[in-house]
């Protein structure tokens, strides 16, 4: 898999692209902010982008609907030292296929690069858990708990 990298410290940038690089990995080029990441993207189609979420000057959130106009193929995994489930729910609307903590093993940044790339969302469940989902928002429209994704509409007999 072809990879492009951007965080704003450089250490991390380097760390990143070497342990990547270790598990086969290509990285076709690093960045250290959201601007030079399309740029980046633009030129190399990487298969994908390894995203920062903040920087001094702008939020990496803004960058991956730019990454995808420039190569639309490139799946987005954001990165962040903190994350919350709002944070997250932004990410995924802005086009990103997956969200992982800095604070993770390079295993599990691995994992959530390969989910993305095979077309999986590549979240952690327990920060899905209270993301609000379109069904959601059309059963409080509606008014039937019944209504959910998930849930049977068939009627238990009744015990007459």
């Amino acid at each position: 898999m072809r990879l492009l990298i951007c965080d704003d410290h450089r250490l991390l940038l380097e760390a990143l692209s070497i342990a990547l690089t270790q598990n086969g990995y290509t990285v076709v080029a690093t960045a250290s902010d959201p601007c030079e990441v399309v740029a980046a993207a633009r030129e190399h189609q990487p298969d994908a982008c390894l995203l920062d979420v903040n920087f001094p000057q702008a939020s990496g959130l803004s960058a991956i609907a730019r990454i995808h106009e420039v190569s639309a193929d490139t799946k987005v995994v954001m990165l962040s030292g903190s994350i919350d489930r709002g944070m997250v729910s932004d990410a995924i609307a802005q086009g990103a296929q997956g969200f992982v903590g800095k604070e993770k093993p390079i295993e599990a940044i691995v994992e959530a690069l390969e989910m993305a790339f095979q077309g999986h969302l590549a979240v952690d469940p327990l920060l899905l858990q209270e993301i609000p989902r379109p069904h959601d928002a059309e059963d409080r429209r509606v008014g039937s708990p019944d209504r959910r994704v998930g849930r049977s509409d068939r009627r238990r007999p009744s015990q007459s």
